[in-house]
């Protein structure tokens, strides 16, 4: 890429009621070069050409006397702006952008091929490390049972059948995944189906919480009965919400055991820094439970930042529905022992 000397000295030479001058341009240039800068200066009508002397290439613009100070300014501006122009029409592609651009590939390549393959003997041979399910499966289990104990006004009528088509679901999820790498088309498409059912019923029960809680119901006038159900309630949308970024982060947990993403929606701590976490690290379950936790309670990111939109309305909507419920329920239970 061709550009000005900064630290070179301006030539002038005065000649009855023009000036010329010379500004040096840093390293040498080739003839084609300098062709296509006379070209393009006779195209575009600025009295400027390219010289080259015994130690440099000099930019020559013959400034007409007389001319005003804005007038000046603007013709050596379009002298100058003609380099890069002579620069693309010499090298449709620079190569020093070229081979800057290849290099940094090459460095997220590298990043990620380490990533993949620092996860122990059975990822360097199969690109794969299994998640494990129990975390997964034991949560569910608790979100499966928690309709079950709250009122019946809280749940939905056909509760009973929310439990068990959620939990053939899961079922299924771990018989099509006998790899266990949820890769598969059917075993996303199941999980998403989890997902679906549980943010569905999470948002109806928050909802009906705080639509008793502003109008009034059977269980606001119990203290101890109001903060059992606002807790279950609470972490139920936990839950829910848990598994929305397992499933959804950087194409979920399927393209997650292939290959590490180079630009993942939640950027974990040993995400931004590979430093701190063993070779291969990849978020499982677990850490996205402790997303949605601390997010539910410091109603805000904590250590799990949020790159790709959706993730950031998802924390949003969580954040917020988690102030209700707390802020509402404890203001509640406090009226009601007053």
């Amino acid at each position: 890429m061709t550009y000005i000397d900064p630290g070179a000295e301006l030539e002038f030479q005065r000649a009855d009621e023009h000036v010329t001058v010379r500004i040096a341009l840093a390293g040498p240039v080739p003839d084609e070069w300098r062709g296509q800068y006379r070209d393009l200066a006779f195209a575009s009508g600025i009295p400027a050409h390219a010289e080259t002397g015994h130690d440099r290439t000099r930019i020559v613009v013959q400034l007409p006397g007389g001319t005003g100070e804005r007038e000046l300014l603007a013709l050596l501006d379009a002298a100058c702006g003609l380099v890069a122009e002579a620069d693309a029409a010499t090298w449709p592609v620079v190569p020093a952008r070229t081979e800057a651009t290849v290099r940094a590939w090459w460095a997220r390549r590298a990043r990620s091929e380490a990533r993949r393959l620092g996860g122990g003997t059975s990822a360097s041979r199969s690109g794969l490390r299994a998640e494990p399910w129990w975390p997964m499966a034991a949560t569910l289990a608790v979100a499966l049972a928690i309709p079950l104990v709250l009122p019946p006004r809280f749940g939905l009528d056909l509760r009973w059948v929310f439990s068990a088509v959620t939990g053939l679901l899961l079922l299924a999820v771990l018989t099509a995944d006998r790899g266990r790498s949820y890769g598969k088309v059917t075993g996303r498409s199941l999980c998403l189906g989890i997902v679906a059912l549980l943010i569905g019923d999470a948002s109806w029960l928050t909802v009906r919480l705080i639509a008793d809680l502003l109008h009034g119901g059977p269980e606001t006038n119990n203290a101890a009965a109001l903060l059992r159900i606002g807790f279950l309630v609470w972490l139920y949308m936990i839950i829910g919400c848990a598994f929305l970024y397992w499933a959804l982060d950087s194409g979920g947990p399927g393209a997650r055991a292939f290959e590490a993403p180079e630009f993942p929606d939640l950027a974990f701590p040993e995400q931004v820094n590979p430093g701190v976490a063993r070779p291969g690290w990849r978020p499982e379950f677990s850490d996205y439970l402790y997303l949605a936790f601390t997010n539910s309670t410091a109603f805000s990111p904590t250590d799990v930042m949020p790159l790709a939109r959706w993730a950031k309305l998802a924390m949003t909507v969580q954040a917020a529905g988690s102030l209700a419920i707390l802020g509402l329920v404890i203001a509640g239970a406090v009226n009601i022992l007053k």
